[in-house]
């Protein structure tokens, strides 16, 4: 083989392995944002449903109030 087809055959390995390397970069920083979109639905998430529990339980809260307001007035009335 001659001294220049090693040469050339070295040089295109060194680019596919650049190539790989490139690729392998982009698919971790893929990766990665995904990661933080999935993080950011879940703290969205979690806090939405604190805040529907919050509201459950001021409604029951004044439900209650209502319902013991009601009762009283029936009782004095």
């Amino acid at each position: 083989m001659a001294l220049s087809n090693i040469f050339a055959m070295t040089q295109m390995q060194n680019n596919d392995f650049q190539n790989a390397l490139t690729i392998g970069t982009q698919i971790q920083a893929d990766n990665q944002k995904q990661q933080m979109q999935r993080w950011k639905i879940l703290q969205d998430t979690q806090t939405k449903i604190f805040e529907i529990q919050q509201d459950v339980t001021v409604n029951k809260a004044r439900t209650q109030d209502k319902m013991f307001n009601k009762w009283d007035e029936y009782i004095r009335g």
